[in-house]
């Protein structure tokens, strides 16, 4: 059984909640048909369900995410670039495609931990507004696609500057960086003035993906308490400022 299977397996054990199997189970036998799927949604709607940030695009993270490997990202992207639009990916396949990847056993059928992911989706699908908390699927780690999912990195640095003068100082990036506070303001601070401001946040291609890989610190690709602790504060302070969550 390979890792991804096995953390699926985890979550779906985890708790009755994560036992259920959702109205996506149109007759609740516990399991989810390829024919439920075709009557909930279309392969489009599934895919703007997974395009958090509305550009239209699904990057590689997402696909590692849903499906526990790449491959299907390199196969779709014929373009090569860093993305799939939703053309490349209806042009690769289709929703019975789709349906497949989650299906780890190929018995035709997904229990709950193989329909985890459909789930969340159909869950958007049907509420445009669901406000999931920042870890979606539970397990008690952040991965880059939920934090992506949440939030943009200019609605991180906003929430930041908390004196709202576009000027982020050491304490005000400690909350989410902690220890890589001195690299970050060391890395970003261009002019010396012991602050970054907004412009150079963004410099050296700093992005929230690479933001993400600096607080990632044992290389898991995901951020495990104390790591992650920051993006729970910035996202409530995201929550009470009125400017999330990010909807598709």
């Amino acid at each position: 059984m390979t890792p991804f299977l096995l953390l699926f397996v985890a979550l779906a054990t985890a708790s009755p909640l994560k036992r259920q199997t959702s109205g996506l189970d149109a007759n609740g036998d516990g399991l989810i048909s390829k024919d439920e799927v075709f009557g909930a949604m279309s392969l489009h709607e599934a895919l703007v369900a997974l395009d958090r940030d509305g550009d239209g695009f699904i990057y590689l993270p997402q696909i590692i995410e849903l499906w526990g490997v790449g491959d299907k990202f390199y196969e779709l992207n014929t373009d090569g670039d860093d993305h799939l639009t939703f053309r490349e990916i209806e042009n690769g396949m289709s929703l019975s495609d789709f349906y497949d990847q989650f299906d780890f056993n190929a018995d035709g059928s997904l229990d709950a931990a193989e329909a985890y992911q459909l789930i969340y989706i159909y869950d958007v699908i049907s509420n445009p507004s669901f406000n999931n908390p920042l870890d979606s699927n539970g397990d008690g780690r952040l991965s880059s696609l939920e934090v992506q999912s949440h939030m943009t990195y200019d609605e991180v640095l906003t929430a930041l500057d908390t004196d709202g003068d576009q000027l982020l100082s050491a304490t005000e990036l400690n909350i989410l960086l902690g220890s890589e506070t001195t690299d970050f303001l060391d890395d970003q601070d261009e002019n010396g003035d012991g602050f970054v401001s907004f412009g150079e946040a963004h410099g050296h291609r700093m992005n929230l993906d690479r933001l993400f890989d600096r607080l990632d610190q044992n290389d898991s690709n995901y951020l495990e308490d104390p790591e992650g602790a920051g993006f729970y504060i910035v996202w409530d302070r995201i929550l009470q400022a009125g400017t999330g969550p990010i909807t598709g």
